[in-house]
């Protein structure tokens, strides 16, 4: 037979005093004399009684739950931000829920609403490859759940989102490029679609010198990124890359060290600068720290959730070249 949880009712029985009671002891309310206050607490600790979190934040209305809906899992950086998400969290005692939407529209549309259904107290979102608005998250506002969006984010106004300035990064990248005074450049971004790409495309080219030739290409994964800078070595002897992500960098540096020209290619790139600096020495790039972006979503979130309100504050998070 499975054991029955003891519950406030059960220490009351046993004491021979009213449920509110003991939950006004176990909380040392001053209205319970210190006598009672001792032989609830005493009783409660010998019985091992934990008490309903979950009851209780329901009678205070509130789920001290905050969903994190994620496009993909296995990231370098997001289990950084994971971990800068919950432990800050964690510290106003509030529990994490991640769901995952596999860059996947209808999972994030799906996930949005089993995040409604539960009544979370706030959601945490970063945007699919697929999404190209926010229609979905109308319903969030129409519930007062406050959402806030980071790393992969479209422009708003009716949501807070934490991000860096990828233009701006994107733009050093191109510096470091024009002061090696390089002839040729092989720029990989990633899929087309993506707001982050367009910026970081826009940024680089804006500031890269305009007598500098180019050949650039939308790169999905590692692989297509290792098929593009294969065949700009063999064809161009292409010794300068650029690449919008650890997955790009990736197969980038995969087809360096193919050609055995790691000692004379400059890759540079955005990176959490866990793997990739190991992998390829001469490596420069933009430190994008998962836990300094999920601590401040997670600050963001918080705060909204306080105040009862969804702040539409847009954060920006700076960036070094490494």
């Amino acid at each position: 037979m499975p054991v029955k949880p003891m519950t406030i009712k059960d220490l009351a029985s046993f004491l021979k005093v009213s449920p509110s009671t003991v939950s006004r002891a176990l909380n040392n309310h001053p209205d319970i004399s210190l006598e009672v206050r001792q032989r609830v607490q005493q009783l409660a600790a010998e019985l091992q009684f934990k008490p309903n979190s979950f009851a209780a934040n329901f009678r205070k209305k509130q789920s001290k739950l905050i969903a994190v809906v994620l496009p993909k899992i296995y990231r370098s950086f997001i289990p950084d931000v994971i971990e800068g998400i919950t432990k800050r969290l964690s510290a106003d005692q509030f529990q994490t829920l991640v769901l995952i939407t596999e860059d996947q529209l209808a999972n994030e549309v799906e996930a949005i609403k089993q995040c409604c259904d539960m009544r979370v107290d706030g959601i945490l979102l970063s945007l699919s490859n697929q999404t190209t608005d926010l229609q979905h998250l109308e319903r969030c506002k129409t519930m007062g759940i406050p959402l806030v969006l980071f790393d992969n984010t479209l422009q708003s106004d009716a949501f807070a989102s934490i991000h860096i300035n990828d233009a701006a990064a994107a733009g050093l990248c191109a510096d470091l490029i024009n002061q090696q005074g390089s002839s040729r450049v092989a720029a990989v971004f990633g899929p087309e679609e993506l707001s982050i790409s367009q910026n970081r495309k826009l940024g680089f080219f804006s500031n890269l010198n305009k007598d500098i030739e180019v050949a650039s290409c939308y790169a999905k994964d590692a692989q297509a990124a290792f098929r593009f800078a294969d065949d700009q070595i063999k064809k161009h002897q292409t010794k300068v890359f650029f690449g919008i992500s650890d997955e790009v960098l990736l197969g980038i540096v995969t087809a360096v060290k193919e050609h055995n020209l790691a000692k004379e290619t400059l890759v540079v790139g955005f990176s959490d600068g866990l793997t990739m600096p190991f992998l390829h020495r001469e490596l420069r790039y933009i430190f994008h720290d998962g836990k300094v972006v999920g601590t401040h979503a997670a600050e963001q979130i918080l705060k909204s959730v306080a105040h009862g309100v969804n702040f539409n504050e847009h954060i920006e998070i700076p960036v070094e070249l490494y």
